[in-house]
């Protein structure tokens, strides 16, 4: 018989040993020590053997009654668990016929339609940044960059100089996934503009050392989260962007998405350029998508259009 508490140090050890990014290592310990303290305080079970599908459902309806978590996020902490039970598998602690996640289902979620950025608005906003400094020209690449490739903005703060490549960039994603990126011919001249101004910024005796990420701060130092999202909320304020719309990173990110779905991509590329572990997390995307635009993109994409009836 094995402790439960024992096997995810276990698992803990083994996500380090793997290189997973340190962020999910402790989303995943928050979670898995959470449900572990229910299990044992609550149904009174220490051992791995003894967890069933319903004391899993349990612990579903016990997030549930403290109110205090949406579905998603009661969704995301029995993710992390079927993870769990996932690597028990695999190391043979347990046989896969013993995993209680099997008949476990998620909770229905709301279904929020995602309002982002339009074509005129982004337009705006790039020619609104100037190329003045290299702060200016700096912020408008990597504005560029979040529209033009739907990346995470901790997966841009995370871009090393080695990464680069001649048509695509290498990003380090959630739980240390790595994917590449295309470099489109507009990205490039962007990228050119930064790169000469970043040369020429600290071309200087003062600046003997400096970070080897792609994006600088004026010091030298790796970008941060917080410096880009200030960056796009001042560069989205003087252009009378949509109330409804955040202004935020991840609005870049959404806009990406929906643009490619306009543009007839299917679901399964769009699904790995974003970096998605399945194609059911990239079908949200499809929600904030007028009706009317959808049945134009099947339209055009329609099984009989190119055969000779």
């Amino acid at each position: 018989m094995r402790k439960i508490s024992e096997l995810i140090d276990d698992f803990h050890l083994t996500q380090k040993l793997e290189g997973r990014a340190v962020k999910y290592i402790d989303l995943c310990e928050r979670r898995l020590s959470n449900w572990c303290e229910y299990t044992k305080s609550v149904i009174g079970i220490e051992n791995i053997e003894d967890v069933k599908a319903s004391h899993i459902r349990s612990y579903i309806g016990y997030c549930q009654e403290l109110g205090r978590e949406k579905a998603i996020t009661i969704n995301g902490n029995l993710s992390t668990i079927r993870v769990f039970f996932k690597y028990l598998i695999d190391e043979e602690f347990i046989d896969e016929l013993d995993d209680p996640t099997r008949r476990v289902k998620d909770l229905r979620e709301d279904k929020r339609i995602i309002t982002t950025f339009n074509d005129e608005e982004v337009r705006r906003i790039l020619q609104y940044t100037p190329e003045a400094t290299y702060s200016n020209i700096r912020d408008k690449c990597i504005i560029a960059f979040l529209f033009d490739t739907g990346i995470r903005v901790s997966e841009l703060c995370g871009i090393k100089n080695e990464d680069i490549r001649v048509d695509s960039i290498l990003i380090r994603g959630k739980g240390s996934k790595e994917r590449l990126v295309y470099i489109s011919k507009t990205m490039r001249k962007y990228m050119r503009k930064y790169e000469k101004a970043k040369a020429k910024k600290f071309d200087k005796p003062h600046f003997e050392e400096i970070e080897d990420y792609y994006f600088l701060d004026q010091s030298g130092w790796k970008m941060h989260r917080a410096s880009i999202n200030r960056i796009l909320k001042n560069r989205c304020e003087p252009v009378n962007i949509r109330p409804e719309v955040r202004c935020s990173p991840h609005d870049c990110r959404h806009y990406f998405a929906q643009k490619q779905l306009r543009n007839g991509i299917d679901m399964y590329s769009l699904s790995r350029l974003l970096g998605h572990y399945d194609v059911s997390m990239t079908s949200k995307y499809l929600r904030g998508i007028e009706q009317r635009e959808v049945l134009k993109i099947g339209s055009k994409y329609s099984p009989l259009n190119e055969m000779r009836l």
